[in-house]
């Protein structure tokens, strides 16, 4: 019986501050507010009767929870914040500007009327463009702003009709009656003006936050949502990304993508482990190791691995297959499959090594892979019986499980650097079994991960690293449904559910092995890979249909052998 133990990633900055577009966790705050927002000017919000909150040292964009709320006279139900301004409107639909914001007061001193009405507002704090629907969802920009000017001159109404929207450096996003989706185009990168035209984007949400890179956004059953792959040659974005938790609303600077939010019971909330993007530098809104889309691969294939010794894969009549041009960590879709001889139902791609298992559970490990032989030159047929085999793309260390769902690792696995031949030493000299059962297993640079008969996630302590050794007890690792396949990568693993749904495992450091917060990606398949030279990640579906997953910014594409290359 196993053990139960109670129980994101800086590798360098532009990987951090990508990967912080989503954040690790959430983090409850004190109070009860309906409508938050957070910009230069801080945090601020409204609670349920329409009094009006500053969240005292959140201003000029820092990176800080604050530290209490300070009560600011008048009443509002829905606010917004801006580079040293801020803008909101009451019951009536009376819109308001906060004057006298500065360092030394950040609060404010007054507040003051704008002619018009409108139902909900929306300012920028990156250039304090304002945006606004009224009450007939007819949407207004606000003209004549200037540094100088930032309350404007006047009202121009836009074409469309939206219940809310929202402006930010991913420019002016907005949602209708339905629910329905739209991006303003010729807004995105902080361009100011009327835009082109709304463009209808997938989905449906009933709020919308435009911020650096990124947009986020909560549906009618509060999941929320973030737009991924949004670039200047792809504004509107590539897919949705579900990230866990629930929200009412949620609201995300366009200075440094800082996140807060508020749920069906007031509570307040901000997003952890986002570090802030530079305005002015290419903006991708990827999330580093999740990447931003799918490129479907030709082939037809049931099992897929993807390690330093590139694409192998299985189709269902148990003929294996390599990719061309994918060896070494590379990033690419490569060229064409090569057959190799062999018949193996499930494989697993190490460093110039690949191990398999074939139908009647037999393991083997082709040797002869160099990078002068991509597709080696023999099977190798290890001692011992596993139904699944996992091989380490960085370090070569190899865990399996048998029929009867228990837990071995090979000893003594290593690279051998010498001349003597890739092979030498990778294949080790036996099997340990350890403790517990599982039904499937994965070895990677984010420890070992497991899934029991019963589809929950565990993760073996003491395994996180470049080299994992045999760990020292399992931890169950909370889901949020049952899984049946996980692949562990470097500092991250991605797993898929009983309906073929793909979550990845964020926040795993040394100091959180086991990770903080799973999030939803879209798409479904059957069999995925993630590789610990550079979390590339290749997929099937149940169709056999082979996919890549691109967008992924590399974190590490080295292998273990690089350390002994002199």
């Amino acid at each position: 019986m196993m053990r139960y133990l109670a129980v994101f990633i800086v590798i360098v900055e532009y990987v951090a501050y990508n990967e912080a577009a989503a954040g690790t966790s959430w983090y409850q705050i004190q109070g009860k507010l309906k409508d938050i927002d957070v910009g230069e000017a801080g945090v601020w919000g409204c609670n349920s009767v329409d009094n009006i909150y500053f969240r005292v040292a959140t201003e000029n964009s820092a990176n800080h929870i604050g530290t209490e709320w300070l009560n600011i006279p008048g009443k509002l139900k829905q606010i917004s914040v801006g580079k040293d301004i801020v803008w909101g409107v009451n019951v009536n639909n009376n819109i308001y500007v906060r004057n006298g914001i500065s360092y030394h007061t950040p609060e404010g001193n007054a507040w003051q009327q704008i002619p018009g009405g409108l139902n909900q507002v929306s300012v920028s704090s990156s250039n304090n463009e304002v945006w606004g629907v009224n009450s007939n969802f007819n949407i207004y920009r606000r003209t004549g702003i200037t540094t100088e000017n930032p309350k404007g001159i006047g009202w121009i109404n836009i074409g469309g009709q939206l219940k809310w929207v929202s402006v930010g450096e991913a420019g002016v996003w907005g949602v209708n009656s339905a629910d329905l989706i739209y991006y303003r185009t010729q807004t995105g990168h902080g361009q100011t003006g009327n835009g082109a035209g709304w463009q209808s984007i997938p989905g449906r949400l009933k709020q919308i936050t435009s911020g650096n890179g990124i947009v986020w956004g909560v549906n009618s059953g509060n999941y929320i949502y973030i737009r991924n792959g949004i670039t200047k040659s792809t504004p509107s974005g590539t897919e949705w990304v579900r990230v866990q938790g629930f929200l009412k609303q949620i609201s995300v600077s366009p200075i440094n993508n800082l996140v807060w939010g508020v749920n069906s019971a007031d509570s307040i909330y901000t997003r952890e482990g986002i570090h802030s993007p530079v305005l002015g530098q290419p903006l991708t809104g990827h999330l580093s190791i999740v990447g931003s889309a799918y490129q479907q691969v030709p082939g037809g294939l049931t099992d897929v691995s993807i390690g330093g010794a590139g694409v192998w894969g299985v189709n269902g009549n148990h003929n294996i297959y390599f990719r061309t041009f994918t060896a070494a960590g590379v990033d690419s879709a490569g060229l064409g499959w090569t057959q190799v001889p062999g018949g193996l139902k499930q494989i697993s791609s190490g460093d110039w090594i690949v191990w398999g298992v074939n139908v009647n559970n037999a393991i083997y490990a082709r040797t002869g892979i160099t990078p002068d032989n991509h597709i080696g030159t023999a099977w190798l047929r290890v001692a011992g019986a596993l139904k699944q085999v996992s091989v380490n793309s960085y370090s070569n260390e190899v865990w399996g499980v048998n029929s009867n769902d228990y837990i071995y690792r090979r000893t003594r696995t290593r690279h051998h650097c010498d001349t003597v031949g890739y092979e030498a030493g990778m294949v080790g000299i036996g099997w340990e079994q350890l403790d517990g059962q599982l039904k499937h297993v994965s070895t990677g640079k984010a420890g070992v991960w497991g899934v029991n008969a019963a589809n929950a996630v565990y993760h073996r302590l003491g395994t996180y690293g470049a080299y994992a050794g045999r760990g020292i007890a399992w931890v169950h690792v909370p889901s949020p449904s049952g899984f049946t396949v996980v692949t562990s990568g470097d500092h991250v693993v991605w797993a898929l559910n009983t309906n073929g749904e793909i979550f990845v495992r964020m926040g795993i450091t040394a100091e959180t092995p086991t990770g903080k917060d799973w999030i939803v990606v879209s798409g479904h398949l059957s069999a995925i890979s993630v590789s610990s030279n550079g979390n590339l990640v290749w997929g099937v579906n149940t169709a056999s249909n082979i996919f890549r997953r691109t967008g992924i910014y590399e974190v590490d594409r080295h292998s273990a052998r690089d350390t002994c290359q002199g």
